[in-house]
Protein backbone atom coordinates (compact mmCIF):
# COMPACT_ATOMS: atom_id res chain seq x y z
CA UNK A 1 0.00 0.00 0.00
CA UNK A 2 1.78 3.52 -1.21
CA UNK A 3 -0.36 5.21 1.39
CA UNK A 4 -1.70 7.72 -1.12
CA UNK A 5 -5.69 7.90 -1.81
CA UNK A 6 -6.67 8.71 -5.16
CA UNK A 7 -10.32 10.58 -5.95
CA UNK A 8 -11.70 11.61 -9.21
CA UNK A 9 -14.61 13.26 -8.93
CA UNK A 10 -15.23 13.06 -5.47
CA UNK A 11 -14.45 9.46 -5.75
CA UNK A 12 -11.79 6.95 -4.65
CA UNK A 13 -10.17 5.52 -7.41
CA UNK A 14 -7.55 3.24 -7.89
CA UNK A 15 -4.16 4.76 -9.21
CA UNK A 16 -4.68 3.30 -12.26
CA UNK A 17 -7.32 4.52 -13.07
CA UNK A 18 -6.48 7.91 -11.50
CA UNK A 19 -3.77 7.98 -13.95
CA UNK A 20 -5.80 6.95 -17.06
CA UNK A 21 -7.01 10.85 -18.37
CA UNK A 22 -3.52 11.86 -18.00
CA UNK A 23 -1.29 12.49 -21.14
CA UNK A 24 1.79 10.48 -21.41
CA UNK A 25 4.11 13.52 -23.17
CA UNK A 26 2.88 16.45 -20.49
CA UNK A 27 6.68 16.88 -20.11
CA UNK A 28 7.20 17.47 -23.93
CA UNK A 29 4.17 20.06 -23.71
CA UNK A 30 5.12 23.75 -23.62
CA UNK A 31 4.15 25.73 -20.37
CA UNK A 32 1.54 27.67 -20.16
CA UNK A 33 2.00 31.48 -20.21
CA UNK A 34 -0.63 33.22 -18.52
CA UNK A 35 0.61 37.14 -18.44
CA UNK A 36 0.76 38.14 -21.86
CA UNK A 37 0.72 41.81 -22.86
CA UNK A 38 -0.39 42.92 -26.87
CA UNK A 39 -1.74 45.72 -28.42
CA UNK A 40 -5.32 45.74 -27.53
CA UNK A 41 -4.56 44.90 -23.65
CA UNK A 42 -1.44 46.84 -22.69
CA UNK A 43 0.42 46.53 -19.11
CA UNK A 44 0.07 50.47 -17.47
CA UNK A 45 2.54 51.04 -15.13
CA UNK A 46 3.09 53.77 -12.76
CA UNK A 47 6.30 52.56 -11.26
CA UNK A 48 7.90 52.37 -15.10
CA UNK A 49 6.39 55.43 -16.09
CA UNK A 50 7.88 59.41 -15.14
CA UNK A 51 6.68 62.52 -14.15
CA UNK A 52 4.78 64.47 -16.70
CA UNK A 53 7.32 66.67 -17.25
CA UNK A 54 10.15 64.34 -17.94
CA UNK A 55 7.99 62.48 -21.09
CA UNK A 56 9.97 63.69 -23.24
CA UNK A 57 12.94 62.93 -22.32
CA UNK A 58 11.69 59.70 -21.22
CA UNK A 59 10.39 59.17 -24.55
CA UNK A 60 13.95 60.30 -25.91
CA UNK A 61 15.67 57.35 -23.84
CA UNK A 62 13.26 54.35 -24.99
CA UNK A 63 14.10 55.70 -28.09
CA UNK A 64 18.17 55.71 -28.10
CA UNK A 65 17.85 52.83 -25.87
CA UNK A 66 15.72 50.91 -28.41
CA UNK A 67 13.29 49.73 -26.32
CA UNK A 68 10.63 47.79 -28.59
CA UNK A 69 6.76 47.19 -27.38
CA UNK A 70 7.12 50.28 -24.47
CA UNK A 71 5.57 53.84 -24.84
CA UNK A 72 5.13 56.47 -21.95
CA UNK A 73 1.40 58.35 -22.40
CA UNK A 74 1.26 62.04 -22.26
CA UNK A 75 0.37 61.38 -18.40
CA UNK A 76 3.56 59.71 -17.93
CA UNK A 77 2.53 56.08 -17.46
CA UNK A 78 4.29 53.06 -19.26
CA UNK A 79 1.84 51.18 -21.81
CA UNK A 80 3.95 47.90 -21.95
CA UNK A 81 2.99 46.14 -24.73
CA UNK A 82 6.07 43.07 -24.89
CA UNK A 83 7.88 41.19 -21.71
CA UNK A 84 11.27 41.65 -23.25
CA UNK A 85 10.21 45.51 -23.66
CA UNK A 86 9.48 45.58 -19.95
CA UNK A 87 12.62 43.48 -19.04
CA UNK A 88 14.72 45.50 -21.06
CA UNK A 89 13.07 49.20 -19.31
CA UNK A 90 13.56 47.55 -16.04
CA UNK A 91 16.52 47.01 -16.10
CA UNK A 92 17.82 50.24 -17.38
CA UNK A 93 15.23 51.86 -14.76
CA UNK A 94 17.61 49.86 -12.64
CA UNK A 95 20.95 51.72 -13.79
CA UNK A 96 19.50 55.30 -14.33
CA UNK A 97 17.92 55.36 -10.75
CA UNK A 98 19.21 53.01 -8.82
CA UNK A 99 15.90 51.28 -7.59
CA UNK A 100 16.36 47.50 -7.93
CA UNK A 101 13.12 46.93 -10.53
CA UNK A 102 11.94 42.97 -10.34
CA UNK A 103 9.00 41.44 -11.96
CA UNK A 104 7.38 39.29 -9.71
CA UNK A 105 4.79 38.11 -12.25
CA UNK A 106 7.92 36.76 -14.51
CA UNK A 107 7.96 33.93 -16.33
CA UNK A 108 10.44 31.31 -17.42
CA UNK A 109 12.19 33.47 -19.95
CA UNK A 110 12.10 36.53 -17.64
CA UNK A 111 15.06 37.25 -15.67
Amino acid sequence: MSGATYYLNGKEVTAKKFRAGGKSDWLKASPMIANTYNEHDPLLSEALGCMKSQVPEMRQLLESEGVQGVGILDSGQARITSRRGRNHLMRLLTEIRGNKYHDIDGGYSDG
